[in-house]
């Protein structure tokens, strides 16, 4: 469904450039895009292209705002996608440039099937089949995501969200006692060994899509880092993300499963309480992230009565705390 738009289309130059280097193919027709809705912090386009031989592609362009741009943004989503697709996990067809000056032509990509939309993901009677088996599904996913070999990502940074969010609390000086309290329960029941491998950073449902025969992209990968990957198997399980669906893992699926189909792609078996522990690193980390995004409506930063109803969830997400540390 297209949307109405302030900022201009990508160029038509810079997108036929990309995919004519690409397939070493050339396009003689492309539509202009129409923006789509959907997308958080990028913009989406779609587009169809038509190549010298007759063939049609449906595609999209994920691109940062016009004056937004992040600098080489577009080039590591792209490298890390295609060695994720490399890997097994699902993942639209890329189309790399091959000159720096397409790099603001956006991520171009084959258009996927599916729902994306996490309410429908839940409701829709069509994919009741593939909710059965989607958190076994995505368990696979994320195992092949951390069997990506870390050199096929030179240029993802390393974090450690636990150090990075606490950082982030102390500066924006907020007297919260229960995070204070998670903080120190984190790090007293830790795991004793944590592993570190390529993380997607933001594996949810909104940024999966699903249709009747069951997972079919894993999407949005701007926040794709080397670090634990127990924030990217706790962060799906947070309860704001089950979007009130009744099971641990997205409101959709059993734990059992989800880890289970993990430990046979990877080999590495979590524990209940290693799951826990996970669990409530990241509902920690969502509730400093409320804060902070709270603390751009506040400062004025970024007036906002979106950031701002995200801040007053905060007293939710503590309560989520408490029953975990319970």
């Amino acid at each position: 469904m297209s949307a109405p738009t302030a900022s201009p289309a990508p160029s038509v130059d810079r997108l036929t450039g990309v995919l004519e280097s690409s397939t070493g193919r050339r396009v003689t027709d492309i539509s202009t895009p129409a923006r789509l809705t959907g997308g958080s912090s990028r913009e989406i386009w779609s587009f169809a292209a038509t190549f010298d031989d007759g063939e049609t592609r449906d595609l999209v362009v994920r691109r940062d705002p016009p004056g937004e741009e992040r600098a080489d943004g577009a080039a590591l989503e792209t490298e890390v996608m295609s060695a994720a697709r490399a890997a097994g996990v699902p993942v639209p067809r890329l189309y790399r440039p091959d000159a720096p000056d397409r790099d603001d032509a956006g991520i171009v990509m084959d258009l996927v099937t599916g729902e994306t939309t996490p309410a429908r993901i839940l409701d829709r009677a069509d994919l009741a089949g593939a909710r059965a088996g989607l958190a076994a599904a995505c368990g696979r996913a994320l195992g092949c995501i951390h069997t990506i070999p870390e050199h096929s990502c030179p240029s993802l940074p390393v974090e450690d969200r636990l150090v990075q969010y606490r950082a982030t609390l102390d500066r924006l000086d907020r007297a919260r006692p229960v995070l204070e309290l998670a903080h120190r329960w984190l790090l007293d029941t830790a795991p004793p060994t944590r592993r570190r491998t390529v993380v997607h950073g933001d594996f949810r449902l909104g940024n999966i899509a699903v249709d009747a025969d069951g997972l079919t992209a894993v999407l949005d990968w701007e926040s794709a880092h080397i670090g634990d990957p127990l924030e990217d198997l706790g962060w799906i399980a947070v309860k704001s993300w089950r979007f009130k669906g009744p099971h641990v893992i997205g409101g959709f699926g059993r734990q059992a499963d989800f880890l289970d189909a993990y430990a046979d792609v990877t080999g590495v078996a979590i524990p209940d309480d290693t799951f826990t522990w996970a669990i409530a690193l990241n509902t920690w980390i969502w509730a400093v992230g409320c804060l902070q995004q709270a603390d751009r409506h506040l400062s004025g930063a970024q007036r906002s009565i979106d950031l701002a109803m995200v801040g007053r969830r905060v007293v939710e997400i503590e309560r989520d705390l408490l029953e975990l540390m319970r």
